[in-house]
């Protein structure tokens, strides 16, 4: 633990810059829940007496201080009067949001609020809870990084761009016509009291965070969340993923194989309109392995690859389709189709905007999608 502390605190301070060790409460993580007529605001405050080795390892290495009030501000002047050096929050590395808040439309509020703070780095991941609120959160001792708003910014950076938002990406999505905000969402694993207690860094079966999927919206307010599978294949959309496994059924069985992306791009096309129904066209472009087969064909012979990129084109059209149903039953648009129209038929949309995106109940996505084989591993001699 004190090595992790003492890594941490050799980013941030020089030699000569020890004395404002003696001054200053440096915080990594800040919370923001509902509370009646306002917010309650928690910050992860790092322990200085840990970071500077001056007190024995067993004393936590950070301290949770909230406190309440109307607007972000007077909650964190509140909690600055209960401590006993200043605030620095120019390092936080985490937004976290309550799931009740931004069910209660505040999202735009409070990413306004990091914009226009000259204390709240912009970059900083905007991630919402779902179950727990922010401050129950932030308690946590995490069992791999001592520090839960460590383990909170790592879990979603090892994702990279894809997954990660920042008040900037938010901004741009609701000053945009025809699209709704995603936000990405973790839960708690376990029992919160014990992960609020020390011998969650001793036990094997510690309570921890996990990336879950993405929060939806629809108008501001938080709607629903989706799942981590499909939430990858919502991104598969946006060209932003890879690494991660489609998997499906071999041709001629109901067993499995696995086809692990590691490329992506997608390219939207011009719409269609039949009648009351909007057709959106995206090309698909894959390059991946095959990571597991279980099927009885040789992969060797032509004709079996390209089986098997139907059967992966087969598998993505029947996951696109399932995430469609779901936007399009609480009518919310996170793929950005409305985008689409407005961008390449702006006429049109302003016809239709007012009624928007009520109209997408009719829409469907097609998705043309070209696969590639770039490595069959030791499965290429497979078969009967």
């Amino acid at each position: 633990m004190l090595f992790i502390i003492l890594s941490i605190s050799s980013i941030f301070f020089s030699q000569g810059d020890k004395h404002e060790l003696n001054k200053t409460s440096f915080s990594f993580a800040i919370g923001i829940d509902y509370a009646k007529g306002g917010y309650e605001v928690s910050l992860q405050l790092i322990n200085p007496g840990a970071i500077s080795g001056a007190i024995i390892l067993n004393n936590s290495p950070y301290i949770v201080y909230k406190a309440t009030g109307k607007t972000i501000d007077s909650a964190l002047e509140k909690i600055s009067m209960n401590t006993s050096r200043s605030l620095d929050l120019q390092q936080e590395q985490v937004v976290l949001l309550g799931e009740e808040l931004l069910r209660k439309g505040k999202i735009k509020d409070i990413i306004e609020y990091i914009l226009h703070s000259t204390d709240i780095p912009s970059n900083s991941i905007i991630v919402t809870t779902k179950g727990n609120s922010a401050r129950e959160l932030l308690e946590i001792f995490s069992p791999i990084e001592g520090i839960s708003s460590l383990e909170i910014s790592n879990t979603l950076n090892k994702l990279g761009k894809k997954i990660s938002k920042t008040a900037n990406d938010i901004k741009v999505d609701l000053v945009d016509d025809g699209k709704d905000i995603v936000v990405p969402y973790i839960e708690l694993k376990g029992d919160a009291k014990k992960g609020g207690e020390k011998k969650n860094l001793e036990t094997t079966e510690p309570t921890h965070f996990a990336f879950v999927g993405l929060a939806l919206f629809k108008e501001e307010k938080l709607k629903s969340f989706m799942n981590y599978k499909d939430s990858l294949y919502l991104n598969l959309l946006y060209g932003k993923s890879s690494g991660f496994i489609i998997e499906s059924s071999c041709p001629e069985s109901e067993e499995k194989f696995a086809y692990r992306v590691t490329n992506s791009l997608a390219k939207k096309k011009a719409y269609q309109k039949e009648e009351d129904k909007y057709i959106f066209h995206y090309d698909l472009y894959l390059k991946g392995d095959i990571s597991q087969y279980n099927c009885h064909l040789n992969l060797e012979n032509p004709e079996t690859s390209n089986q098997i990129e139907k059967q992966v084109k087969k598998s993505i059209n029947n996951k696109i389709h399932k995430v469609l149903e779901h936007t399009k039953e609480h009518e919310m648009d996170p793929l950005g189709l409305g985008q689409i129209i407005s961008q390449q038929d702006p006429k049109t949309w302003n016809k239709i905007k007012v009624d928007y995106p009520a109209l997408l109940k009719n829409a469907e996505v097609k998705v043309n999608s070209h696969i590639t084989i770039q490595n069959v591993g030791n499965y290429k001699s497979r078969g009967d």
